[in-house]
């Protein structure tokens, strides 16, 4: 639906969809946000098309629809206004990477961070590109194990957030810069990020994301070994966050995998398994990296039970499901994991 009106219905609707947005009402803002695109091409007005269709990238990325999102994101590409400004042709290179780091495309996700580091950079850009840049450039380095380079890009990041006024993209940054440093054996560094990174973020500015750092920093900590209370206070925001947004099944399925986590790890092994069980038998509906890391879990949960037929095939599920993520080295952990398995004969 076009709407033949002035400037002040335009404006509105802008506002809506961005308001959408913000709340993480996705389909309400991207259709708002496509209707209005829509209006301003027929009135000419590419600014206010181009962020517009750019509002509708974000709303796919965010909604978790990435090729959706890199699509939309190659008409951004491909379109005048890009072509002729180095700001906007990096901001749309940061989010088709982002996007196909979320649809396993990791080399792709790789070679567009890359440019849009090095535009950003030759074009002196503004901080908060040049963050948002290196930011995706960090996470598709470390997705593409690739750990040296990406804990290199971490010291240029860093340096940036320090000077920074921007407490969420900062916030933002310093989860980046401790998921590599998790990444890299290197817990104690991981533990400060992410502590720099909790007190950047807050749950009034954005709750949901708030919700997701703690879900994810408490994964990466019990992954490391770490089941301290600050472990269990990450997890105990995200739990209580997740209480007041809404429960989806993803996010219910992770906060029953980090209890499960930290269950096992205190050696509660009965608890994690009661809690695995159950998620496991999902796996089909779950994403496959999170399958693969709860059949994984109950695998080990089952060997120390001594229930080892039952724990080899978990961990043969845990391998397909890695498998199937793009997760190769997972994948090829787990599959070591079976060639050294009692019963793998």
């Amino acid at each position: 639906m076009v709407i033949a009106a002035g400037a002040g219905d335009g404006i509105l609707l802008e506002l809506r969809a961005r308001d959408a947005f913000a709340k993480r009402d996705y389909v309400l803002a991207r259709n708002i946000a496509r209707e209005r695109a829509e209006q301003a091409a027929a009135e000419g007005d590419q600014g206010t098309w181009w962020h517009m269709t750019f509002l509708e990238a974000e709303c796919f990325r965010d909604a978790g629809l990435f090729y959706e999102c890199i699509n939309t994101a190659g008409m951004l590409e491909a379109h005048a206004l890009t072509g002729d400004s180095p700001e906007l042709l990096s901001r749309v290179l940061t989010i088709k990477s982002v996007a196909a780091q979320g649809a396993g495309e990791l080399s792709d996700a790789l070679t567009f961070a890359t440019s849009a580091v090095a535009l950003s950079e030759s074009a002196e850009l503004r901080s908060e590109i040049r963050v948002s840049a290196l930011t995706a450039l960090v996470a598709a380095l470390a997705e593409n194990d690739r750990m040296d380079e990406a804990w290199q890009q971490c010291e240029c990041l860093i340096k940036l957030l320090e000077a920074s006024d921007d407490a969420q993209m900062a916030g933002k940054g310093y989860w980046a810069v401790g998921n590599v440093a998790f990444l890299r054996q290197d817990p104690r560094e991981g533990v400060r990020y992410h502590q720099l990174a909790a007190e950047h973020l807050s749950p009034s500015n954005d709750l949901s994301l708030w919700a997701w750092f703690n879900r994810a920093s408490a994964a990466m900590r019990f992954a490391a070994g770490i089941a301290d209370t600050e472990a269990e206070d990450c997890m105990d925001r995200a739990e209580l966050a997740a209480s007041i947004i809404g429960l989806t099944d993803d996010v219910r399925r992770m906060n029953q995998l980090n209890r499960a986590h930290w269950h096992f790890q205190r050696g509660e092994i009965d608890e994690a398994a009661q809690l695995l069980v159950p998620i496991c038998e999902e796996s089909p509906s779950m994403a496959h990296q999170t399958a693969g890391e709860a059949n994984l879990l109950l695998s080990k949960t089952l060997r120390v039970k001594g229930d080892c037929s039952a724990a080899l095939r978990h961990l043969k599920e845990s391998r397909a499901y890695f498998d199937q993520s793009g997760a190769k080295d997972r994948a090829a952990q787990v599959a070591a994991e079976i060639a050294g398995f009692p019963q793998a004969s």
